[in-house]
């Protein structure tokens, strides 16, 4: 990790820095991704997600730069990973770049933002958060490692 922080993104007066750290598929243990979360993890995961997170995953859909979208996702795993809420496999949204896209997933372990068409089978484990993104109710789907499933609201909490 470099020890240098950059500034990102701005959200009100307050610019959010960030240090990156990578989740290579190779430094996350098999035994980490098998195992339930932890009392600890199962709490964080349940608590509101700040405002700067959420502007973080909306500037996905809002930027063309590759460079920007790979520092957003650098920030949004770094995020993640402070909150120890266990390990996150990825988001799943709805899109809006408009037709024929309707939702994309962002995958922290390798950084992937794939968009998906109405007709595009989206892989598993994150098919089954594809209907909920769907819902206008919800910001974006959380998808772990566990098997648990978070749908996120746009204020922040958690359903």
């Amino acid at each position: 990790m470099s020890p240098q922080k950059r500034r990102l993104i701005q959200v009100g007066p307050q610019p959010v820095s960030l240090q990156p750290v990578s989740l290579a598929p190779d430094t996350v243990p098999a035994q980490t991704l098998q195992r339930p979360p932890s009392a600890l993890e199962r709490r964080r995961r349940r608590e509101p997600r700040p405002g700067e997170l959420l502007q973080a995953v909306r500037n996905l859909d809002l930027t063309q730069d590759a460079a920007y979208r790979a520092e957003l996702t650098e920030w949004i795993e770094d995020a993640y990973t402070e909150r120890m809420g266990g390990v996150l496999l990825g988001l799943f949204a709805r899109c809006h770049l408009g037709p024929p896209y309707v939702d994309h997933r962002l995958t922290v372990v390798g950084h992937i933002l794939e968009h998906y068409r109405p007709t595009d089978i989206v892989p598993p484990p994150f098919d089954a958060a594809r209907t909920l993104a769907q819902s206008p109710v919800y910001e974006y789907v959380e998808v772990y490692s566990d098997g648990d499933i978070i749908p996120v609201l746009a204020d922040g909490s958690v359903s």
